[in-house]
């Protein structure tokens, strides 16, 4: 490892990226335990100094897909909801009921998370669906059944690829965002044509629509989200970069063309009062976080197909909401996740 750690420790001007072959080596030498924790901290944090290339990324990105299970499975057009694995620090996690009303209009969504990390510590997905009581540590058998019977499933990506757990302490340690917040986001363990993810920044969205198409995404969508989220929020404009094959393009999303803007300030909401809001908006309460879930669920359902155009998108998520079918589909996996 201290061969890499010269190349890429030398300083922000005298530092130079990694080959992919030598990022390669070095991610094997990281994730199967070849690495002391100053080496791996050391290294870690001179690559955040530098500054992660896709090369370097894409890199350890496939060496933890080596070492994860990835889940085969039968369904078809699967859309990868990406967020950030340090969780939400001040806003609502939108992606959920999102995600529930994308399964009851047939699109099937996999989630993933693990516990909260730095350097956010926020409320992570994985800590909100125990509290709605969904299966957080199923297995490949269990998420595959999850996916093809109810169309929408969560992986707890340490379970699925285990030497991410190992580096938890070196990370929670070191307390600052490092490469592998971005590599436990892109590991696609399903094998999606379709993924959304989230990025704090707009010049980070070309970049991460690079890395995805790398990692043989059909068609992704790269959000500039709220919390670094998938979720646009409803406040503000928006960009968004999209791309499928060769082809990329950026637009602007702004809710005030839906009439869904609501001026807030940002809310740090607790793990239960994520959950009660979740569920008080697929009982149909007209909550202003509802605009939020309109907005993000016709983005996506236009993104993959299912509506001609976002605004017909945002009809079908209110019909969804309002007819119940969200909340059922919320039961449904609730039901299928125990007993799997």
């Amino acid at each position: 490892m201290q061969e890499y750690i010269r190349e890429v420790g030398r300083g922000k001007k005298g530092a130079k990226d990694l080959t992919f072959e030598q990022a390669k080596d070095a991610a094997a030498r990281i994730l199967d335990g070849q690495a002391t924790d100053a080496q791996i901290g050391a290294f870690l944090l001179s690559e955040r100094i530098k500054m992660e290339s896709i090369d370097e990324l894409q890199a350890f990105i496939e060496e933890c897909r080596k070492r994860s299970t990835v889940v085969r499975h039968g369904r078809i057009g699967v859309l990868d909801c990406s967020g950030p694995y340090d969780g939400r620090a001040k806003s609502f996690a939108a992606t959920i009921p999102v995600s529930l009303i994308l399964a009851a209009r047939e699109v099937p969504v996999v989630l993933h998370a693990s516990a909260t990390l730095p350097p956010k510590n926020g409320v992570s997905l994985l800590e909100i669906l125990r509290e709605l009581k969904v299966e957080t540590e199923a297995d490949e058998g269990s998420v595959r059944n999850q996916l093809e019977k109810v169309g929408i499933a969560f992986l707890h990506t340490e379970t699925f690829c285990p030497p991410l757990r190992k580096l938890r302490s070196i990370r929670e340690e070191l307390g600052v965002r490092t490469l592998f917040n971005t590599v436990e986001k892109s590991l696609n363990l399903t094998d999606a044509a379709f993924a959304i993810t989230g990025v704090f920044h707009t010049p980070a969205l070309n970049k991460t629509a690079q890395l995805l198409q790398r990692a043989g995404i059909r068609k992704g969508m790269v959000v500039q989200g709220i919390d670094g989220s998938e979720d646009l929020p409803v406040n503000r404009a928006s960009t968004i970069c999209i791309f499928e094959g060769d082809s990329v393009e950026k637009q602007i999303i702004n809710p005030k063309d839906y009439d869904l803007f609501y001026a807030h300030e940002p809310v740090r909401f607790t793990c239960q009062e994520q959950a009660s809001l979740t569920l008080e908006i697929l009982s149909g309460a007209q909550h202003p976080f509802r605009n939020m879930v309109l907005l993000n669920s016709g983005l996506r359902l236009w993104f993959v197909g299912k509506a001609k155009t976002i605004e017909e998108g945002i009809e079908l998520a209110k019909t969804t909401l309002d007819s119940g079918e969200a909340m059922h589909k919320l039961e449904d996996w609730k039901q299928i996740s125990s007993v799997s």
